[in-house]
């Protein structure tokens, strides 16, 4: 979808492939084109029950190249995208959009394999989270590994993970730096799924306001196909989490992640997820966030080239933060999102989308509260 989206900014979070995106599947070089167009009654985020809010029209012209070539065992994957948010009346919000993404899988012995990755993203904050009419241009890197030897019975894993956010000169106090260090060991059996139990230790670094966080996790993640329509990955977390400032303090508690996709209904594909976190990364928190996030949707394929979508997200944030450093009028908010998707399938190659939205976002002072509508129209051309 085009720029705009009022999802609350955090780096470092899983980007997942637009519709109709089929580069990553394929092998050899693969050309997607797309044009987005999203109109926005609130562009601005701004309160709408004490100021008229401004609405506008973003076009987005964008342009994908993959490309995968197995080699011998092994296998490379390289994706990038570029793209240019077009404001029709508001054009000094106008910004060049990057997105981009490189992995290898490096298979040995029997089962074992190594998967480097390093991916790159660009994009303009939401206002949601800056709450002032400020541009801020944010550039997130991940560079990192994982290893596996997954097979029946007993395996181990490992993996890290260096992330970095970068913001513009005003917002550069959110610049971080952060360090992910995993390993543990898993347990397969075909019948029963995969369990895995792991450790994994992150430190973020944010140097501008000499502040450490560190989070220590200790998991167990379980995933399995209980029939060939419904699947089940969940994951159970107990956190602790300190910090350098004293104002920001500790939290220890649970966090998990669990979704439950299911097809039971003909046609019918019903999705349901939940999630508690730790955000490091935040343009609001000195500190951290304690993120909580529910979401279900439905998709029904009215035929075989045209399917529709509903779906409702809600999300509540936590702020902690130290006001010495950087004061915030807010330490808590709501956000909320419903919406319904329609996706027709016009040739194998080209593809229509339209997204209708309306979200809304509430904190515990009423301050920086606002709602809206995005109408978005895409279309998908691949090479």
């Amino acid at each position: 979808m085009a720029g705009g989206l009022p999802v609350p900014a955090r780096a470092q979070q899983a980007q997942a492939p637009a519709q109709g995106d089929n580069s990553q599947k394929k092998l050899g070089l693969q050309i997607t084109t797309g044009l987005d167009m999203l109109y926005d009654d609130n562009v601005y985020r701004v309160d709408d029950r004490s100021e008229d809010p401004t609405a506008d029209v973003i076009v987005t012209p964008s342009v994908e190249l993959g490309y995968a070539h197995p080699i011998g065992r092994h296998e490379i994957a390289i994706r990038a995208k570029a793209g240019y948010d077009q404001f029709l009346s508001e054009g000094q919000r106008s910004k060049l959009r990057l997105d981009g993404e490189a992995k290898a899988t490096i298979l040995f012995g029997a089962t074992c394999g190594l998967t480097p990755r390093a991916a790159y993203r660009q994009q303009r904050a939401d206002y949601g989270d800056l709450n002032q009419a400020t541009e801020n241009l944010q550039r997130f890197s991940t560079l990192g590994a994982d290893l596996s030897c997954e097979r029946p019975g007993l395996f181990p894993l490992a993996g890290y993970q260096r992330d970095t956010t970068r913001n513009a000169d005003r917002f550069d106090y959110a610049d971080q730096t952060s360090d992910t260090f995993r390993g543990g060991i898993g347990y397969n059996k075909p019948s029963f799924g995969t369990l895995t139990a792991y450790y994994e230790r992150t430190v973020s670094d944010r140097r501008k306001l000499a502040i450490k966080n560190r989070i220590n996790a200790y998991a167990l993640r379980f995933r399995r196909s209980v029939s060939p329509i419904t699947q089940v990955d969940a994951e159970l977390r107990w956190l602790d989490v300190s910090s350098d400032s004293a104002a920001v303090g500790d939290y220890h508690g649970l966090g998990w992640n669990a979704r439950l996709t299911s097809g039971i209904i003909p046609r019918l594909r019903l999705t349901a997820e939940t999630e508690r976190s730790i955000v490091n990364d935040s343009l609001i928190a000195s500190g951290f966030a304690i993120s909580s996030r529910y979401r279900i949707g439905g998709e029904f394929a009215i035929s075989e080239l045209t399917s529709a979508g509903l779906y409702a997200e809600w999300e509540r944030r936590r702020f902690r933060q130290d006001a010495a450093l950087r004061p915030f009028s807010i330490s808590a908010d709501r956000n909320m999102r419903l919406g319904a998707t329609l996706q027709r399938k016009l040739t194998d190659r080209f593809d229509l989308m339209l997204d209708a939205q309306h979200y809304r976002r509430r904190t515990d002072t009423s301050v920086s509260n606002y709602s809206g509508t995005q109408v978005t129209l895409s279309a998908v051309l691949r090479f």
